[in-house]
């Protein structure tokens, strides 16, 4: 019995001893595959991707109430930017800035944006918090749920898109409308 006992004592160091030894001779993953590819096969890491975009906007702009606002004379259309920080390709923080040249709304917002998986097309929607300088009214919070499509070109760093955003500030008049294009580039 002792010697039994001995035998698989030797059979279980031996073992323990071998065994890491069998797991750590795996093959590494091939990486002739498309740019990208080579997540966790031990190729390259995500730090070379890019993580920071610009985008220009601009389109439409519609106040729901004209009326609130005396003197509104400009055309129905705003003008903004969007600076981005990409965590991954489905979830980008925005920080974002418009005129509206209607009813001389200016709002600075931040907020996430999800998108869902595809290339070259691209859905996505985020809310956005912050605030809108409202003529007359001064300096107010507000929301800005937004929605839109978006077409990545020239190797994913090009972005030309179409949404729309609710301005929604926290005061008796504001809400507006917008309807817009963006271009941006992913640095």
């Amino acid at each position: 019995m002792k010697r039994l006992t001995q035998w698989w004592g030797a059979a279980a160091l031996v073992a323990t001893v071998v065994a890491p030894l069998s797991a750590g001779a795996q093959p590494r993953g091939r990486t002739d595959g498309p740019e990208g590819s080579e997540y966790g096969k031990g190729g390259y890491s995500r730090s070379s991707e890019s993580r920071f975009g610009l985008e220009l906007n601009w389109g439409a702009a519609f106040a729901a109430r004209l009326s609130e606002f005396e003197g509104a004379e400009g055309p129905p259309l705003f003008i903004g930017g969007t600076a981005s920080l990409w965590g991954a390709d489905w979830y980008q923080l925005d920080l974002s800035g418009a005129y509206v040249l209607q009813t001389g709304q200016v709002s600075a917002l931040v907020g996430p944006r999800f998108r869902t998986y595809g290339a070259p097309v691209s859905l996505h929607a985020g809310l956005k918090a912050g605030a809108f300088l409202v003529p007359d009214e001064g300096l107010r919070f507000g929301l800005s749920p937004q929605a839109g499509v978006d077409v990545f070109m020239a190797n994913e760093r090009v972005v030309l898109g179409l949404g729309y955003a609710l301005d929604i500030p926290i005061a008796r008049r504001g809400l507006t409308n917008r309807l817009f294009m963006n271009v941006g580039y992913r640095f």
